[in-house]
C-alpha cells in the first residue's frame, strides 16, 4: 500500500468495545479508500485479536501494540500519531464513528483548502449536531480561535496537517485521569495557522452505547481543575495574545468555575472545596482583569459571591437564588453595555436563532 493523504488513530484499551463500527465508517466511501489508512493502538492489550477481527474490513488497516500500565488515551494517541506518515491525520474514539461520506468529504475539502487543521461538525449518537464551536454567521473558513468561539471545542477531532502538529510539538499530557487534549487543543486552535470548520459535512458521531467511558467516573476537586492547573505551569496563557487569552478564560469561567459551582452545589461542597472554586477564578482574572463582563446577571450572582464570600453557604445560597432568574438576568449583563459582547449569553441566543434560521450548519 502507498502512502496515505490521511491517517486516523484509534486507540482501543478494551476488546468490548465496538471497534469494527470505527474502523468501517473511516473507510467506507470507496472513492477515497486507497487514500486512507486506520491505525488502531492496541492500548494494554494483545493487538492479535483485535486484528483478526477487523482482517475482513477493506481498505488500509493497522494494529499495533502500546502499554504503559496508565488508563487514559493519551499514551496510545501519541504513539499512534508518531506512526503516521499521511499528510494528514486524526484521532478516533473506538466508540465513536463517521457517517457515511464524511472523510470523502473531509479529504475533498482538505486537499482543496489546504488547511493546517479542520475541524470536525460532531453529534452525540442519540442527539442533533452540537453547536460548538459557535462561529460567524457564515464563517467556515480561516476562523479565529477568539472570534469564532473555538476554544469551546477542545477535542481536536477532524484533520489535522502532520507536518504542522509536528511543528508546534503538540502532544497529549500523558499520565493524567482527564484532559489529556485539553492542552493540545487550545495550542492548536491558537498556533495551528489556518483552521476551518468542517460544517455540513456530515459529522463525527460519539457512541453513547458502548458501556462507561474512561472519563466517567467521578473526580475530586483537584482532579476537576488539574487540566487548568497544567495550562499555567506550561505557559499556555502566556503563549496567547490578548484576546485569545481574554476568550479562553471567559470559557474556562464559564465551563469550569459556574459549571462546577452549579454542579456541586447540591452536594453539601465543603469551606475547602469552595475556596479551590474561587482561588483558581481569582487566578484566571488575573490573566483576563475584563473576562467578567460578558456574563450575565445569574452567572455573576455566583461569580461575585465567590470572590466575595468563598463559603459553602454563600456559593450554595447564591446559585440556588440564580436557578429562579427570570429572562433579564439571563440575558443581560450588570452594566448593560456588554450585553451584547462576543461572549455574552444574548449574543449567543441571537446566534442560535439566526442559525436555525438559515439551517444548523450556517
Amino acid at each position: 500500500m502507498t502512502r496515505p493523504f490521511a491517517e486516523i488513530v484509534i486507540a482501543c484499551h478494551d476488546e468490548a468495545r465496538p471497534l469494527e463500527r470505527a474502523v468501517a465508517s473511516l473507510l467506507q466511501d470507496a472513492d477515497i479508500r486507497d487514500r486512507v489508512r486506520v491505525t488502531v493502538v492496541a492500548h494494554g492489550i494483545d493487538p492479535a485479536p483485535l486484528a483478526g477481527r477487523l482482517a475482513n474490513i477493506d481498505g488500509d488497516v493497522r494494529v499495533v501494540g502500546f502499554t504503559d500500565g496508565i488508563r487514559s488515551a493519551a499514551g496510545p494517541f501519541n504513539h499512534g500519531l508518531e506512526l503516521v506518515e499521511g499528510e494528514y491525520c486524526g484521532v478516533m474514539g473506538s466508540d465513536d464513528f463517521l457517517e457515511p461520506g464524511v472523510m470523502s468529504r473531509w479529504i475533498a475539502h482538505v486537499e482543496r483548502e489546504r488547511p493546517d487543521a479542520a475541524i470536525a461538525q460532531i453529534r452525540l449518537q442519540s442527539q442533533t449536531v452540537m453547536p460548538n464551536p459557535l462561529v460567524r454567521l457564515g464563517r467556515r473558513r480561516k476562523l479565529d480561535a477568539a472570534k469564532d468561539r473555538l476554544f469551546y471545542r477542545t477535542a481536536p477531532l477532524g484533520l489535522l496537517r502532520t507536518a504542522r502538529l509536528r511543528e508546534l510539538g503538540l502532544r497529549m499530557v500523558e499520565g493524567v485521569r482527564v484532559g489529556e487534549d485539553f492542552d493540545f487543543g487550545i495550542r492548536l486552535w491558537a498556533h495551528a495557522g489556518r483552521v476551518d470548520f468542517l460544517a455540513g459535512m456530515g459529522s463525527y458521531v460519539i457512541g453513547e452505547d458502548a458501556g462507561e467511558r474512561t472519563t466517567g467516573a467521578m473526580l475530586t476537586m483537584a482532579e476537576r481543575f488539574a487540566p487548568i492547573d497544567r495550562l499555567f505551569d506550561d505557559g499556555v496563557f502566556s503563549s496567547l495574545n490578548a484576546a485569545h487569552r481574554q476568550a479562553l478564560v471567559v470559557k474556562l469561567i464559564r465551563v469550569s468555575i459556574v459549571g462546577t459551582a452549579q454542579a456541586v452545589a447540591e452536594q453539601a461542597p465543603s469551606d475547602d472545596d469552595v475556596r479551590t472554586i474561587a482561588d483558581l477564578l481569582r487566578r484566571l482574572l488575573a490573566e483576563a482583569p475584563r473576562a467578567l463582563r460578558p456574563f450575565n446577571r445569574q452567572d455573576r450572582r455566583v461569580l461575585d459571591g465567590l470572590l466575595d464570600e468563598p463559603t459553602s453557604r454563600r456559593m450554595v445560597a447564591d446559585v440556588r437564588r440564580s436557578r429562579q432568574s427570570g429572562r433579564l438576568e439571563r440575558w443581560l449583563t450588570p452594566d448593560l453595555v456588554h450585553s451584547f459582547a462576543r461572549e455574552s449569553t444574548l449574543r449567543r441566543y441571537m446566534l442560535y436563532f439566526c442559525r436555525r434560521d438559515r439551517g444548523s450548519n450556517a
